[in-house]
């Protein structure tokens, strides 16, 4: 067992270690057993963080969550009302949001909870601000929203950073690897052609971990910081987007400069916006609503006129299983197939299984077996 002080002290200590080891291939097994014995302190962290109920307690609701995360002063509250209509307290100073304020913004037939977050500050990963409580919150989320402001852009940078110590991942995507464990053998490592760490590397985290015997099988390129995240199997992946805003305290060419910089540096959508002039909200709702990847399902009854007002919200790569879950579970064993038009078909009213893949503008009626 280790203690929050304790746990973080140690981090430190872990990381000033690796920020001073020069990389090269004398040191890359070095560098992937600190890496590793980071993930695994942080690791044990954040069970026990979970065991004593630490953080902010928030129900998921509507289609999917947003949450704004920012450094304090940044505009979160400002633009939480342009979004939703909710109004937290706003001020021209710091901390202004000591909870988290929650809203819904409803758009193109969806219900997206936004979240308010107390902003964070440099140092977060280390529990700094309240901020392990604010991290709870930003890890169930389908999507951060970064709330920048433009004349402090290098915040963005920062935040990104602490995220990642914190194994927030942000747009990236979950390493393609599977681990088979046994009991004797040793491991046995399958590249399948893939870029994947040297076996030095992949033996000296595993070993972190206690992990002594299995097979270890890549089916995408990874990086070592990839397979140590796998293993410590703490990391999540979060879709990312920044909205740039105070743009009406700037010149043009500077938005158009810090725009470029950020997406460059980041591969983050990045939208310039006014919360307080209201300027481009409609450009960052829909960015957002793109962003979670959510399809619109109609449904229109066998004898009957589609629904149009009312869509059903499903996530991107949803089946005609996961249209008639989201009606009612005790219907999955009844579905005989289903009649579907639109983007998915090959021709209106085609006969369709129920593993086939719905898309956005679907209109589906579904047959029981009754």
């Amino acid at each position: 067992m280790i203690d929050k002080n304790s746990g973080n002290k140690k981090i430190e200590e872990l990381q000033e270690q690796y920020s001073k080891t020069k990389y090269n291939k004398a040191t890359n097994k070095y560098l992937g057993i600190l890496r590793a014995k980071i993930a695994k302190i942080r690791r044990e962290m954040e069970s026990q963080g979970r065991k004593a109920g630490t953080g902010y307690a928030v129900r998921k609701t509507g289609n999917a969550t947003v949450v704004l995360v920012g450094f304090p002063n940044a505009g979160k509250s400002s633009l939480l009302g342009v979004l939703t209509g909710v109004q937290s307290k706003v001020a021209d100073y710091a901390f202004t949001t000591l909870e988290v304020i929650p809203g819904m913004l409803e758009y193109e037939g969806a219900n997206i909870q936004v979240l308010d977050l107390p902003g964070l500050i440099q140092g977060a990963h280390v529990g700094r601000g309240g901020s392990l409580k604010i991290i709870s919150v930003v890890r169930i989320a389908d999507l951060i929203l970064f709330v920048i402001d433009i004349n402090r852009p290098q915040e963005l940078y920062q935040l990104i950073e602490e995220l990642e110590m914190l194994n927030i991942r942000i747009n990236q995507k979950r390493p393609a690897v599977r681990l088979e464990k046994s009991f004797a053998g040793g491991v046995n490592i399958e590249g399948n052609g893939h870029r994947i760490p040297a076996k030095e590397i992949i033996l000296s985290v595993l070993n972190e971990f206690k992990i002594f015997n299995g097979e270890i099988i890549f089916y995408s390129d990874t990086t070592d910081q990839q397979f140590v995240d796998f293993v410590a199997d703490n990391c999540v992946y979060v879709r990312g987007a920044v909205a740039l805003n105070k743009i009406d305290t700037v010149d043009q060419r500077r938005v158009d400069s810090a725009r470029k910089e950020i997406e460059s540096r980041t591969g983050l959508r990045v939208i310039p916006i006014s919360a307080k002039m209201t300027e481009n909200i409609e450009v960052l709702k829909g960015t957002v609503f793109s962003g979670l990847d959510l399809i619109r399902i109609y449904l229109k009854p066998k004898d009957g006129e589609a629904d149009m007002k009312n869509p059903l919200v499903l996530e991107s790569g949803a089946t005609i299983i996961d249209v008639v879950r989201k009606i009612n579970t005790k219907l999955l064993k009844s579905i005989r197939y289903a009649y579907v038009s639109g983007p998915s078909s090959k021709f209106p009213n085609q006969r369709v299984g129920e593993d086939h893949k719905v898309r956005d503008g679907d209109i589906v009626t579904v047959v029981f077996d009754f």
